[in-house]
């Protein structure tokens, strides 16, 4: 909070309440399928610009995939943990410094 008068928690209150009905009432009339926190983040994003740009903006499709992403084989590391854990070779598992991930 940035007062701590009882008038400046009331305001400061009030402005999130109006804050969080305006996002709300924007995403219903536009029909966005996102959440509440990322129309916040277009509406500040795109405070300064036009109506039309916004829009356009936040219905245009990504550009990147995730084909390219490096998987992680979760279940290959958690067997070699296990099966170490279970033979007893614990050891380097209290070296922080190594990162079998990456």
């Amino acid at each position: 909070m940035y007062g701590t008068s009882e008038n400046a928690v009331y305001n400061q209150l009030f402005l999130a309440m109006i804050t969080f009905c305006l996002t709300l009432l924007m995403k219903i009339n536009l029909g966005y399928r996102g959440t509440l926190l990322e129309m916040l983040n277009w509406i500040r994003d795109y405070w300064t610009k036009s109506m039309e740009q916004f829009i356009s903006n936040v219905f245009k499709e990504p550009g990147h995939t995730s084909k390219d992403r490096r998987r992680l084989e979760h279940e290959r590391i958690f067997e070699e943990t296990l099966e170490q854990y279970e033979t007893g070779e614990t050891g380097h598992l209290d070296d922080l410094t190594l990162n079998s991930i990456i």
